[in-house]
């Protein structure tokens, strides 16, 4: 009956977190597209931390690094809203670190798929990057080495995603396929400002994929927790047996 009821508890605090996180994160996207640059200093340093609660009152056994690597994200957002070439470029180093600590943490926690499946996969995001670089070189320059450098370990999450989705097409690679998609989309729709005119359209739109993959990666979070805890009973009932 405790456990029920303390289960219950957190059931209703996890939703009501989440509740909060997407209020947030759609405030946060309004105040991107009008250009509020007060709004945006209020809502976006919000929608990590509430990320993290959610993450601690769903989780029944806490990953370090996952959270390590939420904090990154959330300096390089708080770096970005000052959106000068400095803060950008430290930005960019606090993502890079973040890109490290996520691929740590999927990969300590799922097999790496064979070479194969993932060269394959790293090919239409290697192609990608290749393109975008090409095309933004004369706009980025002194940073081209820099954004190369995110390009890499963003093509190695991205083959090892697609690669683990063509080998098996579950629901917890989907998650992290789609997650990734998002959060590369982001850093392209950063660079296309430099060429559009709709600049606010343009950050609404990325915070948009930001949010939807880093909530999409959290999920995956809690599937690869379900299914080490699935095969840890399998391994106890069998030496049990």
């Amino acid at each position: 009956m405790y456990l029920n009821i303390t289960n219950w508890k957190k059931n209703k605090n996890a939703t009501v977190l989440l509740t909060v996180f997407f209020l947030i994160s759609v405030f946060e996207i309004h105040s991107e597209y009008i250009g509020n640059k007060n709004l945006i200093l209020f809502s976006k340093p919000l929608i990590i931390p509430i990320l993290v609660a959610y993450y601690l009152t769903r989780t029944k056994k806490i990953n370090r690094a996952f959270l390590v690597s939420l904090f990154f994200s959330w300096i390089a957002n708080l770096l970005f809203i000052q959106n000068t070439i400095d803060f950008i470029i430290y930005g960019v180093i606090f993502f890079i670190l973040y890109r490290i600590v996520i691929i740590y943490t999927i990969v300590s926690k799922v097999k790496m798929p064979s070479l194969t499946p993932l060269i394959l996969g790293c090919i239409p995001f290697a192609f990608i990057y290749t393109s975008v670089t090409i095309f933004t070189y004369t706009t980025i320059r002194e940073s081209v080495y820099l954004f190369l450098s995110q390009g890499i370990f963003t093509i190695f999450l991205g083959g090892f995603s697609l690669g683990n989705y063509i080998l098996n097409s579950s629901k917890q690679n989907a998650l992290l396929l789609v997650s990734t998609l998002f959060m590369t989309f982001t850093q392209f729709l950063f660079l296309l400002k430099f060429y559009f005119e709709a600049i606010n359209m343009l950050q609404a739109l990325a915070m948009l994929l930001f949010v939807l993959g880093q909530f999409l990666l959290t999920k995956y979070i809690f599937h690869t927790e379900k299914h080490k805890q699935k095969i840890d009973l399998i391994k106890n009932l069998k030496v049990s047996v």
